[in-house]
């Protein structure tokens, strides 16, 4: 290396394993690329979850625009468990750097507030 040259930053690597989902092939790349932008962002499993539910949300939003055709919910952590229910195609498990994350969009219940 010549005097004065600094040397290349490490790149980032990202270890991003879809483990189970039934998304089409183009909304698992945008959620791949998410991912990856949400951890070069913060590595902390909160600040990874919201970005990725605010900017999947975003790109694909109920087509009447109302909370009772679906949202998306997102859970990312090194350690839970959860029981949901999720629309067909809308759903995606995976992990990256030892953070897995959950996808999924559900509706408000039909049957009103128990």
């Amino acid at each position: 290396m010549a005097t004065g040259e600094a040397a290349a930053a490490p790149s980032e690597t990202f270890d991003i394993k879809m483990l189970k989902t039934d998304m089409e092939e183009i909304k698992v790349a945008f959620l791949k690329a998410l991912t990856e932008e949400a951890f070069k962002k913060s590595p902390v499993p909160k600040d990874v979850a919201a970005l990725i539910k605010e900017k999947f949300q975003a790109e694909y939003p109920p087509a009447d625009n109302k909370a009772t055709s679906g949202v998306y919910h997102c859970v990312a952590g090194t350690n839970f468990a959860c029981s949901v229910t999720a629309e067909t195609g809308c759903s995606a498990y995976w992990s990256c750097n030892g953070v897995h994350m959950l996808l999924y969009k559900s509706k408000d219940s039909p049957f009103g507030a128990l």
